[in-house]
């Protein structure tokens, strides 16, 4: 299925009319969510060593409320404000119990669920209950994965290779 539905034009632009009208981000209440980051939407970075930037991190914490969940590193973690411009890195392996939100500002990388970026090859997602964040992972056949990237010529084989490290 995967194969036939890249190579297929209808369903291509279909994928990219339905992508394309989704809104950059969404907000329910004190929570925002993005892709990239809460002062660009879809394309700024959130790394865990920004933590050293405070200028960065002082720009973002102003751009929403309390909770931003995003994604675009694909490194799963809670950022937590300590005061103006300080923030800390959580990494979900510290949240076994779950990270209590409470009164904290938070950014919280979902992770992702393909190409993971933290050395754990193993999906990544998170639930949340307004209370706290969960992290999740799921095991999968990596390997089918990597066949099935390699046997799509639009796709760089690179995009398999990284699978097996979660890098």
């Amino acid at each position: 299925m995967l194969e036939s539905s890249v190579e297929d034009p209808a369903i291509r632009e279909r994928r990219i009319k339905f992508l394309a009208g989704l809104p950059r981000c969404h907000r329910e209440e004190n929570v925002l969510y993005v892709h990239g980051s809460p002062r660009n939407h879809l394309n700024e970075y959130v790394f865990p060593e920004d933590i050293c930037n405070e200028r960065k991190m002082t720009a973002l914490g102003k751009q929403f409320d309390r909770i931003c969940f995003n994604g675009h590193t694909h490194v799963p973690g809670i950022f937590v404000e300590r005061g103006l411009g300080r923030w800390d890195f959580i990494g979900p392996e510290e949240c076994d119990a779950g990270f209590p939100v409470a009164e904290q500002r938070v950014i919280c990388n979902v992770g992702a669920v393909g190409q993971p970026r933290d050395g754990d090859s193993r999906a990544c997602y998170v639930l949340f209950d307004g209370a706290r964040i969960w992290f999740r992972r799921v095991v999968y056949d990596v390997e089918v994965t990597i066949r099935k990237i390699y046997a799509i010529e639009a796709l760089d084989d690179f995009f398999g290779d990284r699978l097996r490290d979660g890098r």
